[in-house]
């Protein structure tokens, strides 16, 4: 399952801490969002299911302009380095919520996470079949499971290619970005993820899948998954 999540802070020394926790994680980041009406516009265009917010965010509190909406039904993990009672006393009245004092370790923060989805289960939609990533400009991108053609990882980075003929980057191992992905993908390779609606061609003798107009190697252990999905045809 997915679970999307967003980030709230105007530090760029703690954004960039916060991003790489999430991206190494199993969990999907959508964005991040320096300023209220930032994070506004993609609460608003991506239904995020959990927030990581920093309280203070360029001298406000992010309580009136975010967390006293009826309609945001996502899960808060509200981080400060402020020891400050009223303020920690607001935190606690937003429901499905907990609070992390800054510093705090990368572990404190995913337990932190784990806790809040198994007190307050996340329901996935059915239509939930997209990722995201960066454009050109740096914007969030949805990228529609069924445009995708095949993965490719390379370190901690995965490149997704499109059936237009487009590339886009995640910072994200190819083990933890499956787990965002269904059942329309299928590993072929340790560093190859195919989408089993555009292969055209299998070359058991030469180790190679075609997707589209691009020859996929085939790694021997992952023939026994793609000789079971040949038999479910």
């Amino acid at each position: 399952m997915s679970v999307k999540v967003m980030i709230i802070e105007d530090d760029p020394v703690w954004s960039l801490f916060v991003e790489s926790i999430i991206e190494d994680s199993q969990y999907e980041l959508i964005g991040t969002a320096n300023t209220i009406n930032k994070a506004q516009a993609i609460i608003e265009g991506f239904k995020p299911d959990i927030v990581i917010s920093d309280i203070r965010i360029q001298d406000s509190t992010v309580f009136p302009y975010l967390f006293e909406n009826a309609n945001n039904d996502f899960l808060t993990i509200f981080m400060s380095s402020h020891l400050d009672e009223e303020i920690f006393n607001l935190s606690t009245k937003v429901s499905k919520s907990t609070y992390i004092v800054k510093p705090f370790h990368k572990f404190s923060l995913l337990a932190a996470l784990d806790l809040l989805i198994s007190k307050y289960p996340i329901a996935q939609p059915q239509d939930e079949s997209f990722i995201t990533v960066r454009g050109s400009q740096q914007q969030v991108k949805k990228i529609n499971f069924n445009e995708i053609e095949w993965i490719e990882a390379n370190g901690n980075y995965c490149f997704i290619h499109t059936k237009s003929n487009k590339k886009y980057a995640r910072k994200k191992s190819l083990r933890s970005l499956i787990e965002n992905l269904d059942s329309r993908f299928l590993r072929v390779h340790k560093a190859f993820l195919i989408n089993k609606q555009y292969i055209n061609r299998i070359e058991l003798s030469n180790n190679i899948v075609m997707v589209g107009d691009n020859h996929i190697p085939l790694g021997r252990h992952y023939r026994k998954e793609l000789n079971q999905f040949l038999e479910q045809r």
